[in-house]
């Protein structure tokens, strides 16, 4: 299947973060008061960085809206940002570098994790004042955003783009989410219009991650519910959205006998959706990805699609999310339809994760549009 040609594409900005990862390979990881050796280090770009690089390899214009510092960190972004073709649209903050992450790791598949934050997550209301999104762009906004001061300029952003560009009345309710989310179709939530992303002029993606979603602020989450974005998840992250917002999912999770929880994706994404009202996309690994959309009308009366994925030797899979929701954002750019953009971002994620481990950080690297077309297309013959 063929896309429109990537001069044609709108562009994926992102509102992410960016911040420096220091990788440090040792034997084992320190108890308090312990010591390790590091045999093994490296120095990579990481939070959105990832997501705008693959983005950028599959062919659209992909552009940084979030903060970078001035410093050792901030200029290590900026020149990765140059070297993938990435363009910085965002404030640049002169008193302040940007943060950075030291990553442990003792060569199992997952890592421990230190942080320090700098520019990226102090930036004020009006951090995103001067992104104004045009027709067939796609924005990305991630989950890490919303947990520090970020948040308030992705709040006054979502707040300035509904008021402006959506037809319906926002109706925010002083008894928290729970109302909004459940009003009948009489109700603010639903009043004055039908479908997803109805009178939005470009297409909104959101990543949750993890565990950070139990700390979003309630108006902050209320207000990113009734903006409707497609929503891109893995399924633990789809279960912790799905607490937060009281979907009423099979507990304990279904698990076959030889450790498949697949069977308990149809009635997670269905009933995930239904209370989104917004596509949403959960994402299985090598098994590929569910995906569930309102009706043209905006009704909730769908099944979730499966879209394949391809089985490859995986190195790392903690990160192949970016890849994954990069490669989807930059296919509805081009112009895809959602399944389509999943069925591409299936096969781009997995040659990422068969590339995994060349470097020490051992992160997916995205491949380019024509090797996840041909991956792609593969299974279609």
């Amino acid at each position: 299947m063929s896309h429109p040609n990537a001069a044609d594409a709108g562009s994926v900005i992102s509102l992410s973060e960016i911040f420096v990862n220091i990788n440090m390979g040792v034997n084992a990881i320190p108890h308090p008061g312990g010591y390790a050796y590091a045999g093994r280090h490296n120095i990579e770009v990481g939070g959105g960085f990832a997501l705008l690089k693959a983005a950028s390899r599959m062919g659209v214009r992909a552009e940084h809206a979030g903060i970078v510092g001035n410093g050792t960190w901030g200029s290590i972004i900026r020149d990765a940002m140059a070297l993938e073709g990435i363009t910085h649209t965002g404030l640049d903050r002169l008193d302040e570098d940007s943060g950075f992450r030291v990553l442990l790791s003792d060569g199992g598949s997952r890592k421990t994790l230190i942080a320090t934050f700098g520019a990226e997550a102090h930036g004020n209301a009006d951090a995103f004042d001067m992104i104004h999104p045009k027709s067939h762009d796609v924005v990305h906004i991630s989950g890490n955003t919303l947990t520090n001061r970020t948040a308030s300029a992705v709040y006054a952003f979502l707040r300035r783009e509904d008021e402006h560009w959506s037809d319906y009345s926002l109706g925010r309710s002083s008894e928290g989410l729970g109302t909004a989310v459940d009003a009948e179709d009489g109700g603010s939530a639903e009043a004055g219009g039908s479908g997803p992303n109805r009178s939005r002029r470009y297409q909104m993606v959101f990543n949750p991650t993890g565990a950070l979603m139990q700390h979003v602020n309630e108006a902050l989450l209320e207000t990113l519910v009734l903006d409707r974005p497609i929503w891109s998840c893995n399924k633990q992250e789809a279960r912790i959205i799905a607490h937060r917002l009281g979907a009423a999912i099979t507990e304990p999770e279904p698990i076959t006998v030889n450790g498949n929880t697949d069977a308990a994706m149809p009635e997670l994404c269905r009933l995930l959706g239904e209370i989104l009202k917004a596509p949403l996309i959960i994402r299985t690994g090598a098994t590929g990805a569910w995906v569930w959309e309102p009706d043209a009308d905006g009704g909730t009366d769908t099944e979730p699609v499966h879209v394949p994925g391809h089985v490859v030797k995986a190195v790392h899979m903690q990160s192949a999310g970016s890849c994954h929701t990069g490669a989807l954002c930059a296919m509805l750019a081009r112009g895809a339809s959602l399944v389509e953009a999943v069925r591409i971002a299936n096969a781009a994620s997995a040659l990422a994760v068969e590339r995994a481990g060349e470097n020490l950080g051992g992160d997916p690297e995205c491949p380019n549009y024509d090797e996840a077309q041909e991956l792609a297309n593969r299974e279609l013959r």
